[in-house]
Formats: C-alpha cells, structure tokens, sequence
C-alpha cells in the first residue's frame, strides 16, 4: 500500500481522528515537526495518539513526543513500557530517554533485567544516548542471554570509547554466535585493541562484513590487512564506499595508494561516494586534497555544501589553504 503523502499541520491535527491508521501514523509523523509557536497544540495531538487502538500509531505518537522533548508526557510514556505493542513499547523508552533523561535513567536502567528481550536491547540502547555514566549498566548486557543485546553492548561500548570495558568486550570473541564475535571484534578495534583483528581480517571477503572489517583494521593500522585493503580500494567493480573505507585504513598505515584512491573518489560523480571521500578528507587531516575539494565544490550542489565547510572546518587549524577556500564558500552562495 502507497503511504500517504506528509499531511500540513493543520491536516495532522484533523487526522488525529482519521479513520484509516495509516493516516493516523502520517499525522504523528507531522506532529513531531511542528511550527514554532503551535508545539502544544501538536503534543495534544500526540497525546490522543498515544491512546491509539493501533499499536503502529502509539510507536509513531510516542517516537514524535520524544522529538518534542515533551516532558508533560514522562509519566505517559512510562505506562507505556508495558504496552501490548512491542515496537510501542520500545519507541516509549527511546522517547523516554530524550523526554527526561536524568529523571527516567533509573526506571530505563531497571529494564535491562526485564524478561523481554527487545526492551532489554532498547534500555541498552537508551542508556548508550544518555551519557559514559551509563557505561557500568551497559557492560552487564554483555552477559545478557539474547545476542542482539549481547552484541549492541560491544558495538555501543566501542561507541563510547570504553576502554576500561575491553577484557569484557573481549570474552565475547568465544561467543557461540558469529555475528556476537565479530561485533566484538569491531568494537575492540574502535578502542585500539587488537584482539579480534584475525576476525575482521577473514571478514573482508566478506561483501556483507566488509565495511565495518576495513574500518577496524584501519583503526588499529593492521599492516598484515595492507595487501587485502589495497585490492579492495582499488577494485573498479567494488562498492565505492567500500573502496573508501579500504582506503581510509591504507591512509591511516601511511600507504599512499589510499590518498590516491580518496582523491579519485573526491571527483566521482557517485553523491554518496563523493560525500563519504570528502568527510574523509576532513576526518584523516589530507590538505593536500584542499584543491581537489575546490575543484569538486565548483560543480556541487547546494545541498552538499555543510558537507564541504565541515571537512575544510577540521583542515583549516593547519592549512591555509584550507581556511582560505572556507572563507570562501561562506562568502558566496555561488560555486567558486
């Protein structure tokens, strides 16, 4: 079924009470971006839906409330983590925790000895937004029974720069599942610790594996990967994004082949590869690409351009050249 098109604000207001759930889902939607000065208005409106006989329509109306920040719906969203609707139920903790997050820690930390597993794996999740304080309750999900939840702790551990939780996140390289194993091999990379890099290493023949492999050898500089990275980043036939990430980790081992491959990609007339090379640019401190990002920028669309000023923002501390092409762009809204 084709959904419906994004209603007004007004039209959401009246579809609080529209027959059909699908309009009802479109005007929660709506009513999590409302005009400035009708945000109590759209709050009502979330609130009627949150009543919804259709669970579908209560996950919409409390993920819009948590947009909002309304804290008038604290209480709400609470009752709502016993609703008959699991995804309802875990869009209510997600809310919840941008609603009031140093009030709700608590009662979302206590779900992580909860017996559903999806709620589990939200409170982890939740906690993860919350801030490092959170990290303790966190690490205890390692052990959890479920392997989803077991593997969103590594990976938002890794997230969180946790390097006091690595032994814990290592035990998991023994896990029974494969998945677990390699998520724990990846986040042990984000945090320099290299005691899963033979996992990431075998993963990169791996279409599926391949991405998340490049960017944890390429983080721990793993010089037995060069050989396999530089095949991977110079593969004409291979996903761009994938070639990037090989070539992000050549870069970070101080081979040059991976600022050649960055610089092709710069000028690829794929958006999402070209976007991914520049935040690159910018991410592994490559000035020497500042006129390639300027050439790039001349033919760029306007959309594109907070992408350009954010990679020249990081480079301009050492590179006037850099600062130089910023200055520039924000001058103009007009190509160069």
């Amino acid at each position: 079924m084709i959904p419906p098109l994004a209603p007004t604000f007004d039209a959401a207001l009246r579809d609080v009470r529209a027959e059909q759930p699908r309009f009802r889902v479109a005007a929660a939607a709506r009513l999590g971006d409302p005009p400035q000065d009708r945000r109590e208005e759209a709050i009502e409106g979330l609130v009627v839906l949150s009543r919804d006989p259709e669970g579908a329509v209560r996950a919409a109306a409390f993920e819009s409330l948590g947009v909002l920040e309304a804290e008038s719906a604290a209480g709400l969203l609470t009752a709502a983590f016993d609703d008959a609707h699991p995804a309802a139920r875990q869009a209510a903790v997600l809310a919840l925790g941008r609603v009031a997050p140093e009030q709700s820690a608590p009662s979302i930390a206590a779900l992580l000895a909860d017996q559903r597993p999806e709620m589990r794996f939200s409170a982890v999740w939740t906690l993860s937004m919350l801030g490092d304080e959170h990290v303790p309750e966190i690490a205890r999900a390692l052990e959890d029974e479920d392997p989803e939840v077991r593997l969103l702790a590594a990976q938002c551990l890794g997230d969180q720069s946790a390097e006091t939780c690595a032994d814990a996140i290592a035990s998991l390289l023994d896990d029974p599942v494969e998945r677990v194993r390699f998520g724990a091999a990846a986040s042990l990379a984000a945090l320099g610790d290299g005691r899963g890099a033979s996992l990431l290493r075998a993963a990169l023949e791996r279409p599926d594996r391949a991405f998340p492999a490049a960017i944890g050898l390429g983080d721990l500089e793993d010089q037995r990967s060069r050989i396999e990275l530089t095949r991977l980043a110079k593969h004409r036939w291979r996903s761009p994004i994938l070639r990037a990430a090989a070539a992000r980790a050549l870069v970070r081992m101080g081979d040059p082949e991976g600022l050649r491959v960055i610089r092709k990609l710069v000028r690829s007339w794929r958006i999402e590869a070209r976007q991914y090379a520049i935040q690159l640019v910018g991410e592994l401190g490559l000035a020497q690409l500042v006129p390639d990002l300027a050439r790039a920028f001349r033919r760029s669309r306007k959309a594109e351009r907070p992408m350009y000023e954010a990679a020249l923002e990081q480079l301009a501390p050492k590179s006037s050249e850099a600062r130089a092409l910023l200055a520039s762009i924000r001058e103009s809204h007009h190509p160069l």
